[in-house]
């Protein structure tokens, strides 16, 4: 079949045009051109050495690849003209990425996805709300209040932003009952004193008040009246609490950098796209400390994931609860003052009975989206400490 001179000048020139972008981008590798930047986290890659032995075997060829895909010179233009042109063609992202589309440009972690549309039984969720119950009444004979604090996840809370195509048949929805209703009813049926976040700030569809179109992680306000609600839920264990309340005022803050959490996932689409304008971030505004402290000289420990930041930048421009460390998903101990990596979360040692038994208030956060794992591993330790009587700071 023969193939028309229009046809065979559209491939070679095709053709030239993909080795002569090749041979610009790898010409750019040697002379340290300037990318733009690539958000997300991306396993480093080795160049691997060359050897005979790693040719024959081919090695060296299997790490080559992606320590050159790496280096190679034109990578941040190719990344983000490559996702913006799929996002104008298609209205999605490369499905590589870790977030997803949604309707009126809502953006969702896929974990979030993820989490809306499994179909897995109640089971083990109950088995871990009963666990975390039996865990805070030994705490609080030992004279530690633990409040637990239930994050939704985003597509609980902006649901009908979540496209039709994303949405699993027979699945969709059904971790409303089988995963949050299970653990909410367990801990209820137990005795727990817990602070649902979900129900207190219930579904505003698609206002962004708990979300920001752009962000995964909640937003300043919303996480400190459930932040606010923690607190007055100890009260009762706790006298030197007073009666103080925890300030949630905010102001707007105009030139927030985009490294804020509202901005997360607009980050990680790596587009050329201008930073949106319409977000509103808002902070709480830094205030002199009280005197007397108040709330001040309670020591604290948070556990959770990274939505327990919010709850230490609180801490820190509310200058509450302090002194006070965060278990970074019960692995780093971050210092909330400096939010600076202290050293590793090492169990059953001196040092961790000291750093953990002579905290006065536990807040423990457990993210929806990670339902009935989420800080399992805190859970367990806490418990087997307790059992052997290794509670001592």
């Amino acid at each position: 079949m023969s193939t028309s001179p229009f046809l065979r000048i559209a491939q070679l020139t095709y053709v030239v045009g993909m080795m002569a972008l090749a041979a610009l981008g790898t010409a750019a590798g040697f002379f340290d051109v300037k990318q733009p930047h690539l958000w997300g986290v991306e396993e480093d890659a080795t160049r691997p050495p060359l050897t005979a032995a790693s040719l024959y075997h081919e090695t060296f060829q299997r790490g080559f690849v992606p320590w050159f895909e790496q280096h190679w010179g034109m990578r941040g233009y190719a990344v983000k003209t490559d996702n913006t042109a799929v996002e104008r063609l298609f209205g999605e992202n490369r499905r590589s990425q870790s977030l997803v589309v949604g309707e009126h440009g809502v953006l969702f972690s896929a974990e979030d996805i993820a989490y809306v549309n499994r179909s897995d039984g109640p089971e083990a969720t109950i088995a871990a709300a009963e666990k975390i119950a039996r865990v805070q009444k030994k705490l609080h004979g030992i004279g530690k209040p633990m409040v637990l604090v239930l994050v939704p996840s985003k597509t609980s809370i902006v649901r009908n932003a979540v496209p039709e195509r994303w949405r699993r048949k027979g699945a969709f929805a059904r971790s409303d009952e089988n995963l949050y209703g299970a653990f909410v009813h367990t801990l209820e049926a137990n005795g727990a004193k817990f602070v649902d976040g979900r129900a207190m700030l219930g579904r505003p569809a698609l206002d962004g008040k708990v979300f920001a179109r752009t962000g995964r992680h909640w937003r300043m306000g919303p996480a400190c009246e459930i932040f606010r609600a923690a607190v007055d839920l100890a009260r009762p264990d706790m006298p030197e609490l007073g009666d103080e309340n925890v300030d949630c005022t905010q102001e707007p803050w105009p030139d927030a950098p985009v490294e804020e959490e509202d901005y997360d996932l607009f980050r990680l689409r790596n587009v050329w796209d201008e930073r949106p304008s319409d977000i509103g971030v808002m902070r709480l505004p830094r205030k002199p400390t009280p005197d007397p402290p108040g709330l001040g000289a309670i020591p604290t420990l948070l556990v959770g994931s990274s939505f327990t930041f919010k709850f230490v930048r609180i801490l820190n421009e509310r200058d509450v609860l302090h002194p006070s460390l965060f278990y970074y998903y019960d692995r780093s101990i971050v210092d909330t003052k400096t939010l600076a990596i202290t050293g590793k979360v090492e169990p059953y040692t001196p040092g961790w009975r000291k750093q953990t038994f002579g905290k006065r208030l536990f807040i423990v956060t457990i993210l929806e989206t990670f339902l009935p794992v989420d800080e399992e591993n805190f859970f367990e330790e806490m418990e087997t400490a307790i059992d052997r009587a290794e509670t001592t700071p």
